[in-house]
């Protein structure tokens, strides 16, 4: 008799310790516009040389706003870079994000970068929304 209540006790006992059981909500359908073969609207890449990313952007007549947003941590500090592009007749433009801060001509590079990443968002003249986001190892 004690080893069958001890053995109910024992399967009660995890069921009460559970947490309430929540719904579930099924996601809204995502509608995403038509992209264009072989369009890309942004390339990045790293340079060691000037402690920077450089980051391309093209097709700008397609475009309506280029926002761009460098997220990184130096020495386990937050540290980041944004901005934006609105085109104005240019078929490309190219930005030179620096690791570092710049005061009145004088550059002081950060060091120990990690998780950095860079995202860029480009609004076409369609209203259609693209996100590239780079993962960077430095």
């Amino acid at each position: 008799m004690k080893r069958t209540v001890l053995g109910f006790f024992i399967l009660l006992v995890p069921l009460f310790l559970l947490p309430p059981l929540t719904p579930l909500h099924a996601l809204k359908k995502r509608i995403r516009a038509p992209k264009v073969a072989g369009i890309s609207y942004s390339s990045a890449r790293l340079s060691r040389s000037t402690n920077s990313i450089v980051v391309t952007l093209s097709h700008l007549d397609k475009t309506k706003r280029v926002e761009y947003v460098l997220s990184y941590a130096a020495n386990g500090i937050q540290q980041g870079a944004m901005g934006t592009l609105v085109p104005m007749g240019q078929l490309t433009d190219s930005r030179d994000l620096y690791f570092g801060t710049c005061s009145h001509g004088v550059c002081t590079p950060h060091y120990n970068i990690r998780n950095a990443t860079f995202t860029v968002t480009t609004t076409l003249t369609t209203g259609a929304t693209y996100i590239k986001r780079y993962r960077l190892r430095i």
